[in-house]
């Protein structure tokens, strides 16, 4: 949960968001076989292109449902939790709760997803143009990390990212698969501006934020810090190596 600038991890999405059914589908696959991933059957099984076999075991590892073993993949505690076709309590990804869980986890996973830890727990600008976001998660990375990462490969991050959390503007040149929103635009943290070139991600009130959800990562927060209290300032915009909620 903490950045570590020896733990890093970007561009490994293979260009794709995060789609439904990815997660539902992936995790039933290596519980049925751990080393699906390794096997050629892959495509097969999960009826997609080799690329996107990658991108699907790199979104179930950052959500921290599977986890790498000498077996091949295992689930994790918390992906039984919630995709176990028969015990989980939405393996379908069906309750909007799930996909704020989601989104904590994948946030919090800064050796597997940085650009996504940093941009919702370092980035605090309220309004921006992908190019300025692009720019500053450059400058971050050159500061605060002892591997040189290629540009483009920083920007292909943002960008994912930010076509993960806003809502599609699709035209006729958009194929249907590529319309297809991401379950994290569900979550409105971030908005497209009219005209496509900025975005807008303001902190603001929500009261839909399930309580659960919230009090799942207050204390997750807390027992990576190894204290009981913490203030509101300290809880909202982290000045630690530790995520903020």
């Amino acid at each position: 949960m903490k950045f570590n600038k020896n733990r890093v991890s970007f561009g490994r999405h293979e260009t794709f968001p995060l789609r439904y059914s990815w997660l539902t589908k992936g995790f039933q696959s290596i519980v049925n076989n751990p080393k699906i991933f390794n096997s050629d059957e892959a495509t097969i099984e999960l009826g997609v292109g080799k690329n996107m076999v990658n991108s699907i075991r790199f979104w179930l590892l950052a959500s921290k449902l599977i986890k790498d073993s000498k077996n091949g993949f295992q689930p994790t505690e918390i992906g039984n939790l919630i995709f176990d076709v028969k015990k989980g309590f939405d393996p379908f990804l069906e309750d909007e709760a799930t996909i704020w869980l989601i989104h904590w986890l994948i946030c919090t996973n800064p050796g597997m997803a940085t650009a996504w830890f940093w941009f919702f727990n370092r980035f605090h600008k309220p309004e921006f143009s992908i190019e300025e976001s692009a720019v500053s998660l450059i400058e971050f990375a050159n500061q605060s990390i002892h591997t040189k990462y290629a540009s483009t490969t920083l920007k292909g991050d943002i960008a994912i990212l930010l076509r993960m959390y806003s809502r599609s503007r699709g035209n006729t040149r958009t194929s249907l698969e590529d319309a297809i929103d991401s379950p994290l635009s569900l979550l409105r943290l971030i908005s497209q501006a009219p005209g496509g070139r900025n975005y807008f991600s303001y902190p603001e009130e929500r009261f839909d934020i399930p309580l659960g959800i919230f009090g799942f990562a207050v204390l997750q927060l807390l027992e990576n810090l190894e204290i009981k209290t913490i203030p509101i300032m300290e809880l909202m915009y982290s000045k630690t190596e530790s995520p903020s909620v």
